[in-house]
């Protein structure tokens, strides 16, 4: 072989081998032509053209990444402030939104979820955000960065944010938890005295028809008294105008009996005591 077919031949195997591209599984290869991104080029063995003409570079699509914010100071809805750390998995979506929009993508990342959960934390209360609102609040943050990312076109993908702290500030944490503890106070005491009044109200209710039935009782007996003495009454007066002189007798006989009874004579040397018994 001569010298001239010799440098022919390295040179082509030289091109062949510049123009040789193998991406690798989980990557895909964003190819360049005199600088413009032509197209990509997807797990396996492909090829391009030699350099200056088109060169490539190699972006992971499968790697989960990881950014984190560190406490960042935030204003909740009912004006407390609240100390909160992000942690962010996110992902590269579309290689060549990657390669071609923001300069930084991951620092944009960072301030989009940032600024999206100080407005959904600017929406609630501290007691819910340290209670029973953080599952929703990673919800609505994953969800509304999502949204702000895909509309600049960063190429990027949110598998999830995790808020890995979110406490009051140090210098309020005593105030804090003097209210909390002000508030347990005045749920045990709400809760002790509704189960007073469960205890109380049947006992007050009971003792009320107890009363109620007594009065009853007492008015039966008073009623039927009062008709006894009414129906008396009906027959003396009836029995006065039948025989007014017989019944006149009769009443002084009858009241004459019942005053001698308690009335006592003593006679003290020739005076007479007379002592009525009002029993």
């Amino acid at each position: 072989m001569s010298a001239k077919n010799w440098i022919l031949g390295t040179l082509v195997v030289l091109g062949i081998s510049a123009s040789t591209v193998f991406v690798g599984s989980g990557d895909v290869a964003v190819v360049y032509r005199f600088g413009a991104i032509h197209r990509t080029l997807d797990a396996g063995l492909g090829f391009r053209a030699p350099w200056p003409i088109e060169q490539h570079t190699m972006v992971d699509v499968s790697e989960v990444r990881r950014a984190e914010s560190g406490l960042t100071r935030m204003l909740t809805g009912d004006t407390n402030l609240v100390d909160i750390d992000l942690a962010i998995q996110y992902s590269v979506d579309d290689p060549v939104a990657y390669q071609t929009g923001l300069a930084s993508a991951e620092e944009t990342l960072m301030a989009v979820v940032l600024s999206a959960t100080n407005e959904i934390i600017a929406t609630m209360g501290v007691d819910v955000l340290l209670t029973t609102g953080r599952t929703q609040l990673q919800q609505d943050a994953e969800r509304a960065s999502q949204a702000l990312l895909d509309r600049y076109q960063t190429g990027l993908r949110i598998d999830a944010v995790e808020v890995r702290e979110l406490i009051p500030p140090p210098a309020v944490v005593d105030a804090f938890n003097d209210v909390s503890s002000a508030r347990g106070d005045r749920e045990t005491l709400a809760l002790s005295a509704e189960a007073y009044n469960s205890k109380r109200l049947p006992e007050v209710r009971g003792e009320a028809n107890q009363l109620i039935e007594r009065a009853k009782t007492h008015s039966a007996m008073i009623a039927a008294r009062s008709a006894g003495e009414i129906a008396q009454f009906e027959s003396l007066l009836e029995a006065k105008r039948e025989a007014p002189r017989a019944t006149r007798v009769q009443l002084w006989s009858e009241t004459a009996a019942s005053v001698s009874k308690s009335v006592e004579v003593h006679v003290l040397r020739g005076q007479t005591e007379i002592a009525i018994d009002t029993e």
